[in-house]
């Protein structure tokens, strides 16, 4: 098999821009993922092993269960007090990593030093899990009780927490140059909700010019925001209250993957002007979960979305929202063009079997001292050019078909192939260059 190498101009490497487009829709604390409701499998009762609006990152344990639930992060046990020896680490029924404590000193990230001492002896299996997964949460800042500005606030625990305001200051300031519509981080002195969406859903940033945040009530909408300007900035289109339209209601962040929501008007319009209608009032909670009611507004947007706000709370419902959310991601793919040329006059000959014209090829022949003797015959070359002719005389023109190329190391290791749609005929005074790529 001949074997030939890249030349200088053979090889080029490119990066590939995409911009897959994410959907998500939220309605009564359900999330909807790119329209996909929950499926249920034969050995679990979701097929991707993660709720509803969640994507599972590494795609790990597809529909399977879990043979013994009490398998937790940690030291291995099957019941409320036996333990599990290092040399017996059980089939859950999914899969997991784990490690041994030993001289190595090897853990898991989110085991502690004093943990790693003091938790586990030498020989126990310290196991992870590969059941991560994403997905969209909403936080509420209520000014007043805690703004989004605040760079930290006691809860009724006691602990002190870091808001996401003071955490985004320097992105929000960096961002300014786009607008002063990023300026509210200063003072915001005004109810504020943030929407952070996961980087696995987006790649590098969020493509600009592609959010739209879709605002339903009883199924009809009553306010679109996108950032049509392309600066961050979310503009108002078709509101229930035309008043309001060209109003910037709220930010982007891009790179971060953060929605910040500011806009305080009514988006409901009940008939009769009865902002107290039930179906139109809203009830949600802020950080620290104390209850608010409220007219449809921007700042309650996306409620149910990972935010512990559960679809009825006393005689006010959420049953009549809905929010849609779309936008599109940026991920770059690195990839590798080969070209691989078969020259003129090269590649001609085949040992595959249909190659030549097979007849007897031994002969034998017996000699004066009664022995025999064997020699091997020659085999033809299959003449398959097109003729104009039943038997035609001229000469013989090798022809082969090319099906696969391979692509091979330094050390001549196979690491890929490369598979034609159909075989492309090789004859002697053709050249023929196969242009080959392969996403990394």
């Amino acid at each position: 098999m001949p074997l030939y190498k890249f030349g200088a101009g053979d090889l080029f490497y490119n990066r590939i821009k995409t911009h897959p487009s994410s959907s998500f829709f939220t309605y009564l604390s359900n999330i909807y993922y790119n329209n996909r409701g929950s499926e249920n499998g034969q050995f679990a009762n979701s097929v991707p092993n993660v709720p509803v609006g969640h994507l599972n990152l590494f795609e790990y344990n597809v529909d399977r269960s879990e043979a013994f639930p009490d398998v937790k992060t940690g030291k291995i046990t099957v019941g409320p007090s036996s333990s599990i020896s290092s040399s017996n680490v059980p089939d859950t029924g999914i899969i997991f990593p784990f490690v041994y404590k030993g001289l190595s000193k090897v853990a898991f990230k989110n085991i502690t030093r004093e943990q790693y001492i003091h938790d586990y002896a030498p020989g126990d299996v310290i196991t992870g899990s590969y059941q991560l997964s994403s997905s969209l949460t909403r936080q509420v800042y209520v000014s007043s009780s805690h703004n989004f500005n605040d760079g930290r606030y006691q809860k009724s625990t006691g602990d002190f927490v870091v808001t996401q305001g003071s955490a985004l200051k320097n992105s929000l300031d960096y961002a300014r140059r786009l607008g002063d519509h990023y300026n509210f981080i200063s003072g915001a002195s005004s109810d504020t909700t943030v929407i952070q969406i996961p980087s696995v859903f987006y790649g590098s940033e969020i493509k600009k010019g592609t959010v739209e945040l879709n605002y339903y009530v009883t199924g009809s909408s009553i306010g679109i925001l996108r950032d049509s300007k392309r600066n961050g900035a979310l503009i108002q289109h078709s509101g229930n209250y035309s008043t309001n339209d060209g109003e910037v209601a709220g930010v982007v962040l891009y790179k971060e993957g953060f929605i910040i929501l500011t806009g305080s008007w009514d988006l409901s319009d009940p008939i009769g002007g009865d902002q107290s209608d039930a179906k139109f009032r809203m009830a949600d909670r802020d950080v620290d979960r104390t209850l608010i009611t409220t007219n449809p507004r921007w700042t309650r947007f996306g409620m149910g979305t990972n935010d512990n706000v559960s679809p009825a709370v006393g005689d006010l419902t959420l049953g009549s929202a809905s929010f849609g959310i779309d936008f599109a991601g940026t991920h770059t793919i690195p990839t590798v063009t080969m070209l691989a040329h078969a020259n003129r006059g090269e590649l001609n000959h085949s040992n595959n079997r249909t190659y030549n014209e097979y007849h007897s090829n031994m002969s034998a022949s017996t000699a004066l001292t009664g022995t025999f003797m064997y020699s091997e015959r020659s085999m033809d070359i299959k003449k398959i050019h097109s003729s104009s002719y039943a038997d035609p005389t001229g000469s013989l023109q090798k022809t082969t078909y090319i099906t696969k190329v391979g692509i091979y190391d330094r050390k001549k290791k196979l690491i890929g192939i490369a598979s034609v749609a159909k075989p492309i005929k090789k004859t002697e005074d053709r050249d023929l260059t196969f242009k080959l790529k392969l996403d990394i």
